[in-house]
């Protein structure tokens, strides 16, 4: 594939869909990701885009090899092409017990010099493909916090978040997705600010002595929940599922607080939502109201 994982375990969920095609054992699918020598053309992981891409391209390129396998087994057998079916990783002569695995069909790719000289060679499939439809996925998330109002901080104590991601090829990377996409939401909502100083332009927050990051005491446990209904934009039905976490954790976060603080006169709060920044909020409302 010439794209390459940001940690969305591209390595398993794209074996998976070629162990699921092509009926072949996980541990003898090797994938190699961003290799130029093979692979001219690629883009990068982002967007919300692999696994959709992946789902068509890798649909498409394992068809062509069945294709091209069900063309040779029918020389191996001496039949029709069209009475060659395939199965479970093998292809049988319609109403017989004869059969060929799909790697003994690629052997005799190989090796045999007496097939036409189209089906020669490794057993190969290629595709690249754009799809220009998307597949826009949905989700909700709530979000419960504890505002100090003597000093600010704010504690997130319960969190909870549900996505429609179409057709969930692994879930457990899917949840993994979600948590690691929400606590970057919830860094930015709370810590993350990239400050430069006006008066010069020198980045004040140059290293993470300077710029705050969410830790494991930052999150609460987190409650993620999987909805699939299938997108109609590609093969397997996938929506996204790398940016649910992210994009509803600002709003849900920030808004939590906003409304922890409404009975104080506090309508807004710009990220990040610091101590000190909740703190002046409470209190310039307190002042507002003082007038």
């Amino acid at each position: 594939m010439g794209t390459i994982s940001s940690g969305q375990g591209h390595e398993t969920s794209f074996a998976q869909l070629v162990t699921q095609w092509l009926d072949v054992p996980f541990d003898s699918v090797v994938y190699v990701a961003h290799d130029t020598a093979r692979v001219a053309a690629g883009g990068g992981s982002h967007s919300g885009r692999s696994m959709k891409l992946a789902a068509t391209i890798i649909g498409e390129a394992t068809d062509d090899i069945i294709d091209k396998g069900r063309r040779i087994a029918s020389l191996l057998f001496e039949t029709g092409e069209i009475d060659i079916e395939f199965d479970r990783g093998r292809y049988r002569v319609a109403g017989t017990d004869r059969e060929v695995g799909l790697f003994e069909v690629a052997a005799a790719a190989a090796m045999r010099k007496d097939l036409p000289a189209d089906l020669q060679g490794p057993l190969a499939g290629i595709s690249d493909q754009t799809l220009p439809v998307a597949s826009f996925p949905y989700g909700a998330q709530i979000c419960e916090v504890e505002v100090d109002p003597d000093t600010g901080e704010v504690a997130i104590v319960r969190y909870a978040a549900v996505d429609d991601v179409g057709r969930a090829v692994n879930p457990l990377i899917l949840h993994g997705q979600t948590h690691g996409g929400i606590a970057q939401g919830v860094g930015q909502a709370l810590l993350e600010n990239c400050y430069y100083e006006p008066q010069s332009g020198q980045l004040l927050a140059a290293s993470f002595m300077d710029y705050a990051m969410p830790r494991a005491d930052t999150l609460p446990f987190l409650t993620t929940a999987l909805s699939e209904v299938p997108a109609p934009s590609n093969r397997l039905g996938v929506r996204s599922g790398g940016e649910g976490g992210t994009t509803p954790a600002l709003a849900a976060v920030i808004n939590a607080i906003v409304d922890a603080l409404a009975e104080l006169g506090v309508s807004h709060i710009e990220m990040p939502a610091t101590p000190e920044r909740v703190w002046r909020a409470i209190r310039a409302a307190h002042s507002a109201a003082g007038r």
